[in-house]
């Protein structure tokens, strides 16, 4: 029996709603189907950096948060929206910190990008049927705003705003009552299809660099 643990850093507070419960999904899916032994996965601990380092460079926040939990992650996922320039986001947003954690942690642990193309709630709102759970409706995904098709959900110029227009299609006294969208975040991680996540490049990328990590760590057959 092999213990993943698994941590994340994100960008927002919000962020951890939706994908805590998704990517210990997306890491619990590949040791089942693909591990060499049975393997245990951890909850996603979810992250922050001491308030010393408030004020320092982003890398250095993040390393000293992976530092102070060390015992308790095998796989660090760094996240960082896209903002419509992934490539960028990563090399300012990522890189410098995985370049940190691969020069101060031995290689029986790795970090791992999360990078959606724009937001994260652009991977919330791809799965019109995960919508409908999260939020008890029947309404179809045109009365819900939400993507005509799968890949389309990259495209959406603002997810967030997206997100919301389904709560106050459901719910059209929402705006009014300014209900917080964190608790359907968390539902959609919980339920979200991966299959339709991995018709996204953007997690499709993610899938494929968790697998190889989990490959290089000898837990995944190669």
């Amino acid at each position: 029996m092999r213990y993943l643990g698994l941590a994340l850093y994100a960008e927002g507070p919000t962020d951890y709603y939706f994908l805590r419960p998704l990517l210990q999904r997306l890491c619990e899916d590949l040791c089942m189907r693909l591990a060499r032994m049975p393997v245990e996965v951890s909850e996603v601990l979810a992250l922050n950096h001491p308030s010393s380092v408030g004020t320092a460079p982003r890398e250095v926040r993040i390393l000293a948060a992976a530092t102070a939990a060390r015992d308790a992650w095998t796989l660090l996922f760094v996240h960082a929206d896209g903002a419509n320039d992934p490539r960028r986001a990563r090399e300012e947003q990522i890189d410098p910190a995985l370049t940190a954690i691969r020069s101060q942690f031995p290689e029986d642990v790795t970090g791992i990008a999360v990078i959606p193309v724009r937001e994260t709630e652009a991977w919330a709102i791809v799965d019109g049927d995960a919508v409908r759970q999260a939020f008890g409706t029947v309404l179809d995904n045109s009365r819900l705003g939400l993507p005509a098709s799968t890949r389309a959900a990259e495209a959406v110029t603002d997810p967030k705003l997206a997100l919301r227009g389904v709560l106050e299609a459901v719910d059209p006294s929402a705006r009014r009552r300014q209900q917080r969208i964190s608790a359907y975040l968390n539902l959609l991680g919980e339920q979200v299809s991966l299959s339709c996540l991995r018709e996204l490049p953007a997690f499709s990328r993610l899938d494929s660099e968790v697998t190889d990590a989990l490959r290089r760590l000898q837990i995944l057959r190669g």
